[in-house]
């Protein structure tokens, strides 16, 4: 009888043990700190300056890049606010006032109404995304004959119906292909 005793509490006690190794390791991983979720935000700025607008499902609309001197800006796929990570999908109005050459990462989906305004000095814009909606205003007030798109990983059928969007937004340029 003792020896069944003895065993008893011994697996008791190893049990024991066990458990609050497993819940001191658990509080020491700080695995109980929520991360911040996605919140829709107008018109904030960004960990890299840009003015951004964030909507719940966390994507975000650049409205417009920090100030620079450089004439190549290139758009994050990826922004922070507040410490919360949103995927860049769309271009928002004006966004590219002094830029001379634009490259949008393939996070962009939208290209939206009058996203190019102002921007008179643009000549290339690079899009890496393989299908992306222009709205028919995006180019409005800008003399796009001298101006040059170049896109990458767009099939055939998307390469057409990318090109037709751009007629309709007014884009007189030139669209080229590129690896």
């Amino acid at each position: 009888m003792n020896k069944l005793i003895k065993k008893v509490l011994v697996g008791i006690t190893a049990a024991t043990m066990m458990f609050g190794s497993v819940c001191t390791a658990y509080a020491a991983t700080d695995s109980a700190t929520v991360a911040p979720a996605p919140e829709k935000q107008t018109n904030v700025k960004a960990d890299n300056g840009a003015k951004v607008s964030t909507a719940a499902n966390g994507t975000a609309t650049v409205k417009a890049l920090p100030k620079t001197t450089k004439k190549s800006v290139t758009v994050a796929s990826k922004v922070v606010v507040d410490g919360v990570s949103y995927k860049v999908t769309a271009i928002g109005a004006k966004a590219f006032a002094n830029a001379t050459k634009v490259t949008l990462p393939a996070s962009i989906k939208t290209i939206g109404a009058q996203a190019f305004t102002g921007a008179k000095s643009v000549k290339t814009i690079v899009i890496k995304s393989a299908s992306v909606k222009v709205d028919k205003t995006a180019f409005k007030g800008v003399d796009t004959k001298k101006m040059t798109i170049k896109v990458s990983g767009m099939s055939a059928k998307q390469l057409k119906a990318f090109k037709a969007q751009l007629k309709k937004a007014g884009f007189k340029g030139t669209v080229k292909t590129v690896k």
